[in-house]
């Protein structure tokens, strides 16, 4: 089975493509503040590696509220045109770290930190939003490690791990597709929206 697997939850974003349980191709780049347009640009120079795709997997956060949206509109809408497999998995569940079980943590904005326990790179119960006196008691002693995804203001001495597109894709043949009219991003808050400014009199 080809697999598709897009990435676009932090600015360490990324598209990967597996096949008979191997990666054939891999693209990382850049999509800082969310912005994750480039993924097609990415696609475009990866073609005669997805062509073909069997299934599509996006990583559904939590993360970039516009990298959300991007990665999950693009795959809702491959599989809406061409009727192929869509499955989708944390992003937290996704990390290059060493370990299948870990703590995920990052950067809520607001003065908040998301956690999240990671056992076997499945999410273990609900994500919480802490703020960082109750994300820093949460942490004291952790077992298992405590990795940060991004800038963490406070804790810059975590180790860092980035939700990877390739773990993604070698996960993908192993998830239940999902309900395209149930699915979206994973949203700890709801969007923060700049409302416009009163015309000028």
């Amino acid at each position: 089975m080809n697999t598709l697997a897009i990435e676009i939850s932090s600015a360490a974003a990324g598209v990967a493509v597996a096949a008979g349980g191997e990666i054939t191709a891999l693209r990382r780049f850049e999509a800082p503040r969310g912005r994750g347009a480039e993924v097609f640009s990415v696609l475009a120079a990866m073609r005669a590696s997805w062509h073909g795709t069997e299934r599509v997997a996006v990583g559904i956060g939590p993360g970039s509220y516009n990298g959300l949206r991007v990665a999950c509109a693009l795959a809702g809408a491959w599989q809406m045109a061409l009727g192929v497999d869509l499955v989708a998995a944390p992003s937290c569940c996704l990390l290059d770290a060493p370990e299948d079980t870990y703590l995920a943590a990052g950067d809520a904005r607001g003065g908040r930190i998301w956690l999240a326990r990671v056992e076997q790179r499945r999410l273990n119960g609900v994500i919480a939003l802490l703020t960082s006196d109750e994300f820093r008691l949460q942490i004291e002693g952790a077992d298992p490690a405590v990795y940060r995804v991004g800038d963490l203001p406070g804790f810059a001495s975590l180790p860092a791990a980035r939700p990877d597109a390739g773990i993604l894709a070698l996960l993908a043949p192993r998830l239940i597709p999902v309900d395209p009219d149930r699915f979206g991003p994973i949203y700890l808050k709801p969007p923060h929206i700049t409302p416009p400014r009163p015309p000028r009199t």
